[in-house]
C-alpha cells in the first residue's frame, strides 16, 4: 500500500500561486491540511479533522487557506493546485462571502465556473467533436478570486488521494 507524505502534498499545495496587481503586496496564505475522519456519533454520521503526516489511497483531505487582505490588492487571485496522485472532491470547495471560485482543467487554465473539455462523439455516423462540462473530478486547479475583499478569508476544498 503507497503512503504519502503530507509534507510532498503541503509542498505542492503551499506552491499554490497568489497574483496580485504589481502595486500591491500579495497576501500571504497559511496552508493546512488536514485528514477527514468519518464516525457514528448516537447514530449520525459525524465528521472531524484530525492531522495527517502522512496518507495512503482513499484518505479524504480537506486542505484550506487564511488570507489577511488589506482591500487595496487588485486583481487578487488564490490559485491551488490539485496534486498529483489526488482528485478533486465535487462541490467541495467553500470560501467567505465574496470568494469567487473557478476551476481549471490544468493549472495555467482557462478558468471558469464550468470548465469544459472537448470530446468526440459520432452522430449520424459521423465522429463530431463538442465542448461539454467537465466532469468535476478532472479538476486539476482552483482559483479563489479575492478582488476587493478586506480582513481575514479562508478558503479550501477537499481532495481524495488517489
Amino acid at each position: 500500500m503507497k503512503l504519502f507524505s503530507t509534507a510532498l502534498l503541503s509542498s505542492t499545495l503551499v506552491g499554490a500561486s497568489v497574483a496580485v496587481a504589481a502595486t500591491t503586496i500579495p497576501p500571504k496564505p497559511s496552508l493546512t491540511i488536514q485528514r477527514v475522519v468519518t464516525a457514528m456519533l448516537d447514530g449520525k454520521t459525524t465528521e472531524r479533522l484530525e492531522a495527517a503526516s502522512s496518507t495512503r489511497p482513499g484518505d479524504l483531505l480537506q486542505a484550506g487557506s487564511v488570507l489577511t487582505l488589506s482591500g487595496k490588492e487588485k486583481g487578487a487571485r488564490f490559485t491551488v493546485p490539485v496534486p498529483a496522485n489526488t482528485t478533486y472532491v465535487p462541490g467541495s470547495a467553500r470560501a467567505s462571502r465574496g470568494v469567487r471560485v473557478t476551476y481549471a482543467l490544468s493549472v495555467s487554465g482557462p478558468f471558469s465556473a464550468t470548465p469544459m473539455k472537448t470530446v468526440t462523439v459520432q452522430e449520424g455516423g459521423k465522429a463530431v467533436q463538442k465542448e461539454v462540462p467537465a466532469p468535476q473530478n478532472e479538476y486539476r486547479a482552483v482559483r479563489y478570486d479575492l478582488t476587493g475583499l478586506s480582513g481575514t478569508v479562508m478558503v479550501g476544498h477537499r481532495i481524495r488521494v488517489n
